[in-house]
């Protein structure tokens, strides 16, 4: 994994945030991502949202895209965790952060607490959370695969703890995405392009900008 800045600080207007190997896998965990909920709640919910099915070539199909999607988040949440597990580890700024959330949260422009690093504490919250649900998917997934080889009590648990957690992590999701976009404006270029303005840089992540040297 190239390192979030590669090169001597020059005076470029843009910085580069993301590598393309980092990209590639946060856009692919999108797309199995969407897929796995898709074509869970589709087939979860039959009656409200059966007409998904028919995309995923039918119920059996679904079934099988859904499991394989399953797969690829496990496998894509693993590979990302080792390249941020660096950038993404916890800190007392984070915590502050968390603390005052919603007034982050509410307010897309203000400028972000001088002690906000590579991510801010709210994306550093995120990101455990994808960690930490997609190893529980994989595992409820599983024991609802092989429903027929474990104990009903078990199956029981783990069909509803995967079900709770697919709504709670859709609606973390759709959060993810609003403050990629209109929630902190310039942050969906860094997933397109790789790269951040330096105003961006220096306003939204103060600490990385001065670590930067810039």
């Amino acid at each position: 994994m190239s390192q979030p800045l590669s090169g001597p600080a020059d005076s470029a207007p843009t910085i580069v945030r993301h590598s393309g190997y980092v990209r590639f896998l946060h856009w692919s965990l999108a797309v199995v991502y969407i897929s796995a909920v898709a074509t869970g709640m589709a087939l979860y919910w039959r009656k409200l949202l059966g007409w998904i099915l028919p995309v995923f070539g039918g119920k059996d199909f679904a079934v099988d895209v859904h499991f394989w999607a399953g797969i690829g988040l496990t496998l894509g949440t693993l590979l990302l965790f080792v390249a941020w597990r660096k950038v993404a580890r916890w800190s007392p700024a984070d915590s502050n952060f968390v603390r005052h959330l919603g007034e982050h949260a509410l307010h897309p422009g203000q400028p972000q607490p001088e002690d906000t690093g590579f991510f801010n504490g709210g994306q550093k919250l995120y990101f455990w959370g994808v960690v930490v649900t997609s190893a529980v998917f994989f595992v409820t997934g599983l024991v609802w695969w092989y429903r027929k080889d474990v104990p009903n009590s078990v199956y029981a648990v783990c069909r509803t703890t995967h079900r709770v957690l697919g709504v709670a992590m859709t609606a973390g999701l759709l959060v993810h995405i609003y403050k990629a976009t209109i929630g902190e404006p310039g942050t969906l270029r860094s997933m397109l392009r790789g790269t951040v303005t330096r105003e961006w840089a220096r306003l939204r992540r103060p600490k990385w900008f001065r670590d930067l040297g810039r």
